[in-house]
């Protein structure tokens, strides 16, 4: 896949970027020169399975220790992995998850934009529980900040060494293992603006035991964050235009039969006039309509429970047992606008739920001017907002368990192992409120009047099971046994299950002239099971929620690894050291049988200050449980049949002006020739501008394939001390990546593509084999699309002495140059270069200041300008973003046991961009792209830390 041309460029973009970042491009984490020089114990670093004394990568990685996240201020793990630069736009969070089906209070992360399912999520260095039933998402918010040692974060292809889904790149969360002492956290937080207040409240103790050859640590964390409702804010207080379903219901005169006309004092929608009790007033949105955002929410509201455990104990220096035990109960509420009524709800094979003309409660001067445009009218379109059922909420309770048994030890001089067994299991359950049986409303609308004047159901057997009539004219019509009737609280509950068995070693092959030939070998077995189950009225497609298939499936798949660290040249004139890092993994996967991954990489030490790196990879990602065995439903498309007429165009035998074939090219009717019956075949003709189909997963689903380039360099020139940076250039091409298309799409890329008729369009859709007519489009993924991301990552830290006390500067940033998205091979490019939530350049800076018992740091974050959208570029452009945060630490004693804190987030209150609705970017609810700015406004917290 990779080019001269391309490699060549990778160079100078690299270089490039070095020239200009000059004295800002480092390491987050570089460590100053007297402490690389004093580390004697060898560790593992993200990207490599090897341990080693250098603690510079040859992957891109980037590293944030414990007191980075401390003075970040954040009290979620999640918000700090978010706001990196080199992070997309979270498939899920907070504050855009409020109208998510299954998904509320889901907090995932998206690196360099291309899927929260393209990033492998680690926890010291194995793999987590997926979040949500049938994905390998996983939940970051179910991982206590207060529990992380470090995080580190590395930039694409690394499936050689950690498996599927590390397509982006992975991010390791690195856990307290070895803490002694008690430590109690107490923090409170508020939004200036009003709503979302926090409270979180955290203990940790551990310590060591027997001699200390043992060591335990236990963590216990509550936080509670309150909700934030669209009205607490100016900017979304209310809907830019109302919503045409209205509380008093209205309804279209006349019927569709004749709703063609264009005379204005006939065709229009018909509502209560409160003024004279009639249903005559000709609806006006701004008077009659809703203001759903006076119902939604910015921010859902979250309550966690977590604990952990981490033993280690020395059996003796060959078997050392620890285990790894997390439990997390998230707790999240979603609210949004009541559901409309009417026109949109479908049931069975009924398209929209409609008012019959001669229902009980239809006011007579409604009727009448109906029946006066058309006298064969039976029913009105009816528009109107349930509000009697209340808000639509789904309350989510979402559990996650995690444990890890195993050894790990010294085989001899030369090599150690480690072994280890992992059990995890997230568990979700959710109720829905709000929800209206819609059979059941077609069975109240359906009424008649009995001689004494009570109005009952019109069917006997809709009478016998309950049914009462319900009013849907005017506000707040429907009476309790009404609302009884109708109300539903539909249930859903997810399973996911992970077991993972792994055994690998590590060690020395031989002794070269330029160092150690390390080697790291292995094997794993990993098993995922999934279960999304919901009830009989969910799976119905019955009621006024979403129809939601039970969806079950597992697999299992074996991995073999090896990686070597070779080293080339040592004490060479500008070659120090240079190194060859080797990786290999096969996978054979029950579902997709055999794949494999590779990784290249070169390590460089050109002199002591500089150190040039880089590398090419592979990596795949399987498909998972959701996409391969979602058992869907039966839906109908509608489409134009590109060999109608042989592909040759024409008016069809409707004599409808509007009937028309479009003339297609060559290569589509020479295709079109081939399938018999197509040469006068004329849907128009036959009334048939839809076929039925499946929409569901796709078992035929094959893995995602990716390559990887890297080039950069780590600089810490020895004129100046403790200033260390870095700079990488980082390109990713994903092939195969799994889309779903429109039928039309379907049908069209069947008989345009050139391996027609053996690729993947053609084997969705099923023709008769006579007359040529599609019979079947189904609405499966394929492995069809293409990604490519690109851009130039850079940091930098400088520590020096300023005044009394001790100064930390920090930076970095990420500056994209690509982000395009091919939906086929020969489709249009999508290019989200520069758009909302992929701008050109992003950077965090960070100043700490300690003197003494004082620490003050301050934290800014640059957000370049964006196009809303790059092909409507009427909607114009978000200027560049600065965000301020400040916080302040102080210790109150002289041992240190006792410390205060307080800050402020966006301390100047940056507003965020005004999208409104229906505009690209816009969260629903928001009028803003709340996953991207900050829609809370400015934060405050304070909070005391107690340690002994």
């Amino acid at each position: 896949m990779f080019t001269n041309t391309k490699l060549t460029k990778c160079v100078k973009l690299a270089l490039t970027a070095g020239l200009v970042s000059g004295s800002f491009a480092t390491n987050v984490h570089a460590q100053d020169q007297q402490a690389a020089e004093e580390a004697v114990e060898k560790i593992q670093v993200t990207g490599s399975r090897i341990a080693r004394s250098d603690l510079v990568a040859t992957s891109p990685i980037n590293v944030f220790d414990e007191e980075t996240l401390e003075i970040s201020g954040v009290n979620d793990i999640q918000s700090f992995i978010n706001e990196l630069p080199s992070m997309g736009v979270p498939g899920s969070a907070d504050t855009n998850s409020n109208f998510s089906t299954t998904a509320t209070g889901l907090n995932t992360v998206n690196l360099r934009n291309l899927g929260a399912n393209r990033t492998l999520i680690l926890v010291n260095g194995r793999r987590h529980v997926g979040g949500l039933a049938g994905s390998p998402v996983v939940d970051v918010s179910m991982i206590p900040i207060d529990m992380v040692k470090r995080v580190e974060v590395v930039t694409g292809g690394a499936s050689a060494v950690y498996g599927s889904e590390a397509i982006a790149g992975v991010i390791n969360f690195i856990m307290k293992d070895d803490f002694e002492g008690l430590n109690f956290n107490a923090r409170y937080g508020d939004s200036v603006e009003g709503g979302g207040t926090e409270r979180d409240f955290s203990f940790l103790a551990g310590g060591n035991f027997d001699d200390g050859r043992g060591n335990a640590v236990v963590y216990a964390g509550f936080s509670d964050s309150g909700t934030i409702r669209a009205t607490d804010r100016e900017i979304s207080e209310s809907d830019a235009v109302n919503s045409s379903f209205g509380p008093k219901g209205s309804f279209r005169v006349p019927s569709s039969t004749v709703e063609a006309t264009t005379d204005p004092a006939i065709n229009f929608n018909r509502t209560l006039d409160e003024a004279t009790g009639l249903f005559d007033k000709p609806f006006v949105a701004a008077e009659d309509g809703f203001d759903r955002n006076a119902r939604r929410l910015i921010r859902v509201p979250t309550e966690r429970i977590q604990f952990n455990a981490n033993i280690s104990y020395e059996i003796n220096e060959h078997f050392n047992f620890f285990s790894e035990s997390a439990y997390s109960d998230v707790s999240a509420e979603s609210s949004l606008e009541p559901t409309i009524m009417g026109e949109f709800i479908s049931v069975g094979g009924v398209p929209n739920v409609r008012m019959p003309l001669d229902n009980a409660f239809m006011p007579d001067e409604l009727r009448a001017a109906a029946l006066e445009i058309d006298p064969n009218a039976t029913e009105l379109v009816m528009q109107r907002r349930f509000t009697e059922l209340g808000n639509r909420r789904s309350d989510t309770q979402r559990r996650s368990f995690r444990t890890v048994l195993g050894f790990n030890g010294i085989i001899n001089d030369f090599w150690d192992y480690e072994v280890y067994y992992q059990f995890g299991k997230m568990g979700q359950d959710q109720v829905n409120t709000g929800v209206a049986n819609a059979f059941n409303v077609l069975q109240a609308l359906d009424t008649e009047t009995l001689a004494d004047g009570t109005v009952q159901c019109a069917d006997a057997l809709a009478r016998s099971l309950g049914c009462v009539p319900i009013n849907f004219f005017g506000p707040d019509t429907v009476s309790g046994a009404a609302l009884d009737y109708v109300s539903v609280q539909p249930q859903t509950t997810s399973r996911m299950e992970q077991q993972v068995f792994g055994l690998s070693f590590t060690g020395v092959v031989a002794e070269l002239p330029a160092g150690d030939l390390g080697v790291a070998f292995g094997y794993e077995r990993r098993t995922e099971d999934s279960s999304f189950n919901s009830d009989a009225l969910a799976q119905s497609g019955l009621t006024t929620g979403n129809t939601t298939p039970n969806v079950t499936g597992s697999y299992d798949v074996q991995e073999y690894f090896v990686e070597a660290v070779v080293p080339v040249f040592s004490d060479l004139p500008l070659m120090e050291y240079f190194g060859l890092e080797l990786a290999y993994r096969y996978a054979d996967y029950s579902t997709i049988g055999g794949v494999d991954a590779t990784k290249l990489a070169i390590d460089w030490q050109v002199f002591e200050d500089l150190k040039l790196r880089g590398g090419i990879s592979t990596a795949v990602r399987a498909p998972f449980i959701d996409e391969l065995f979602d058992p869907g439903s039966e839906t109908f498309r509608d489409v134009v049949d590109p060999c109608a007429f042989g592909g040759k165009g024409g008016q069809s035998a409707t004599g409808n002006a509007n009937d028309v074939y479009d003339v297609e090219s060559a290569t589509v009717q020479a295709n079109c020739a081939t399938i018999p019956g197509t040469a006068t075949l004329d849907p128009f003709a036959v009334n048939i501008r839809s076929a039925g189909g499946l929409s569901a997963g796709n078992p035929d689903l094959q893995e995602e394939e990716s390559d990887t380039i890297t080039v950069g360099f780590a600089y810490s020139p020895s004129q100046i001390e403790n200033l260390n940076f870095t700079v990488d250039y980082f390109n990713i091409e994903i092939e195969n990546a799994i889309n779903t298309f429109t039928a039309q799409t379907t049908v069209d890329q069947c008989v345009r593509q050139s391996s027609f008729p053996d690729n993947a369009f053609c084997s969705l859709i099923q023709r008769d084999p006579n007359s040529g007519l599609i019979l079947r489009i189904d609405a499966l993924a394929i492995n069809a699309a293409t990604y490519e991301a690109e851009g130039v990552d850079f940091t930098a830290d400088y520590t020096t002495e300023v005044g009394p006390g001790l100064l930390k500067a920090n930076l970095i940033g990420s500056y994209s140059t690509k982000n395009e998205f091919t939906p086929f091979e020969g489709g249009e490019v999508v290019d989200s270069q520069g758009e909302i939530g992929v701008p050109d350049l992003r950077v965090n800076i960070g100043l700490t200041y300690t003197w003494e018992d004082l620490s003050v740091n301050w934290s800014t974050r640059f957000i370049d300008r964006v196009n809303i959208e790059n092909d409507r570029p009427a909607f114009g452009e978000i200027g560049s973003y600065v965000y301020h945060d400040i916080q302040a630490r102080y210790t109150l004693d002289e041992d240190g046991k006792y410390e205060v804190y307080a800050g402020v987030d966006n301390l100047f209150d940056k507003e965020p961009p005004f999208l409104g609705q229906g505009v690209p970017g816009d969260v629903t609810g928001t009028n803003t792209a709340s996953d991207v700015y900050d829609a809370i406004r400015t934060y405050w917290y304070v909070g005391i830390e107690a340690s002994f």
